[in-house]
């Protein structure tokens, strides 16, 4: 028997335009709750979309009052930050003061200052590697390979990784594989002689 989960699904109506999709703006676990950027890739102001586990409700927070396109949110020394590509410049705000909602501008990275970084057209979305380096997904006309470009947050080329053409794209996310510490018990079953017997793999909520 599975019980019906107690969270409410309806989503807070947007308070600025712009578009959401999860696939291309993923979450972002902090604080015991799920954010996600709305509006990305628009240089309009836009939301924050905030999930609290505990509580199961949804509520906005203000982003920062940055411009250009906004591309990622990422979580940078224990902080909530948020990234935006403003001409040839990549900013990261981090959220100084999380009740507050309270951003500040912590780096600026000059992407034409690196001579050996390939040319691209525009940018869709960025990680962060071991709280240093940064992996930027670039694209270019179609007569252009795309490439994911690498470097650190002082603005220092790492190096660049083609994108081979093919029929998927290249997304961005927060989530990892991680191992399983839990035993299944299909061996257990195996061994009893219980072959017909379905392992039971799920646990009721």
């Amino acid at each position: 028997m599975i019980r019906r989960l107690s969270v409410s699904w309806r989503l807070p109506k947007y308070r600025r335009e712009g578009a959401f999709d999860s696939c291309y703006s993923s979450q972002v676990n902090h604080r015991g709750s799920l954010h996600w950027l709305t509006g990305i890739y628009t240089e309009t102001a836009v939301d924050i979309m905030v999930f609290d586990t505990v509580t199961e409700t949804f509520r906005w927070m203000r982003s920062p009052d940055q411009l250009g396109q906004r591309l990622s949110l990422l979580e940078m020394d224990g902080k909530l930050a948020s990234c935006s590509k403003n001409d040839a410049y990549i900013e990261i705000w981090v959220m100084q003061d999380y009740k507050a909602e309270a951003w500040a501008l912590k780096y600026r990275i000059n992407l034409l200052a690196m001579k050996t970084s390939p040319l691209f057209d525009y940018i869709s979305k960025m990680a962060l590697l071991n709280q240093r380096e940064l992996l930027i997904c670039c694209h270019n006309p179609l007569d252009s390979p795309d490439y994911l470009l690498h470097c650190d947050i002082d603005g220092k080329f790492l190096g660049y990784y083609e994108i081979k053409g093919g029929t998927y794209s290249v997304y961005f996310t927060n989530q990892y594989f991680q191992e399983s510490m839990i035993p299944l018990p299909y061996g257990e079953v195996q061994e009893e002689g219980g072959l017909d017997e379905e392992p039971s793999f799920f646990i009721g909520l």
